[in-house]
């Protein structure tokens, strides 16, 4: 039966107070004869207009305020999810009723997004950081070369895939998704990026300590400023930016930047959010897997990372760049905490 509002009701009540018919109220406010006659047989027995006959059935096993517990529970981390709430609090019940119930409470379930693990004093780190810079323009941020290394799996997991199959196909090879133990190898690079278009790329071989570092620096951060025609010091002078890594404080590098006279952007800690470049290796390892063919060994990893490197577009480069401020001011906002970047 269609629900009629209690504005309705109170208008069929007036009209039959008045003397109409049945059939003259229903046409006078829009509504079926039948109709008329169920709202004025409820409203003799109820003399409300808000009233609702009560649902027929078993009764919910949890009312509002067990929802309501159960929802509190979630945001006082004194459980991690619905399956914990029902056996903390509701063990009489399935853990498909709670989730019901929070979803009732305006709760939706979501993968849990990845971030650093932040202490207070990196909060305040955070903070301050972005204090400092809140009134830098997107000019001062094109100022800036972001670098930072990344490792790029020949073959990974693409987290779950779907397929449509008939019955007896789950083991059909068409249909199954295709793995190689331990991945069949990866790839270290370092990269930086400016804004003026895409630095140098380089690839890392084995583990990289302090002395490589300053080897990477002084061939291939020197070779983009050399490339793109960037000053390295005075007004127009770029600014270096690298993270908070071991290696990238070693006194050889504290001791090669000291004598190539480099100006450093201070960084916060476990900030991987005000990175832009951690965007391009995302964008970047998209884009080596869409190649039809995919790379079937590291050389042709390395060649096509080069690649995609090289024609990385300049677009989506510039929308990195102007992005600063606002990543600047929504770690304002967040008082050094987590943002959506």
């Amino acid at each position: 039966m269609a629900y009629t509002s209690p504005t309705k009701i109170a208008r069929v009540v007036e009209r039959n107070r008045r003397g109409l018919l049945p059939h003259e109220i229903a046409k006078s406010v829009g509504i079926h004869r039948t109709t008329v006659s169920r709202i004025l047989k409820r409203f003799e027995k109820s003399g409300d207009y808000y009233h609702i006959n009560p649902k027929t059935g078993r009764p919910r096993k949890m009312d509002i305020r067990e929802s309501r517990v159960a929802a509190r529970m979630l945001a006082r981390v004194e459980a991690a999810n619905a399956t914990e709430v029902q056996k903390k609090a509701f063990p009489e019940v399935s853990a498909r009723t709670v989730q019901r119930r929070l979803k009732e409470q305006g709760l939706l379930c979501r993968v849990r997004k990845a971030k650093p693990y932040l202490t207070a004093v990196h909060k305040e780190k955070r903070r301050l950081w972005a204090l400092e810079h809140k009134g830098w323009t997107v000019e001062d941020w094109k100022r800036v070369i972001f670098s930072d290394e990344s490792k790029f799996m020949l073959f990974k997991s693409d987290g779950r895939q779907y397929c449509w199959i008939k019955p007896g196909q789950a083991l059909d090879e068409r249909f199954t998704k295709k793995t190689i133990k331990h991945g069949a190898g990866s790839l270290m690079v370092w990269g930086c990026i400016t804004g003026r278009g895409m630095g140098r790329i380089h690839r890392i071989e084995g583990i990289m300590c302090g002395p490589d570092y300053v080897e990477i620096l002084d061939k291939q951060y020197l070779g983009t400023l050399k490339d793109l025609k960037l000053r390295r010091s005075g007004k127009e002078g770029v600014i270096f930016q690298q993270d908070n890594d071991p290696k990238h404080r070693s006194k050889v590098a504290e001791n090669w930047f000291r004598s190539k006279n480099v100006k450093r952007l201070s960084w916060p800690p476990s900030s991987p959010d005000m990175n832009i470049i951690e965007h391009v290796w995302d964008q970047l390892d998209a884009l080596v897997r869409a190649r039809n063919p995919l790379p079937r060994n590291k050389e042709e990893l390395w060649q096509a990372i080069q690649e995609e490197w090289a024609n990385f577009p300049r677009a989506a480069l510039d929308t990195l760049f102007e992005s600063m401020p606002r990543r600047v001011g929504a770690l304002l906002k967040a008082r050094g905490g987590h943002t959506k970047y």
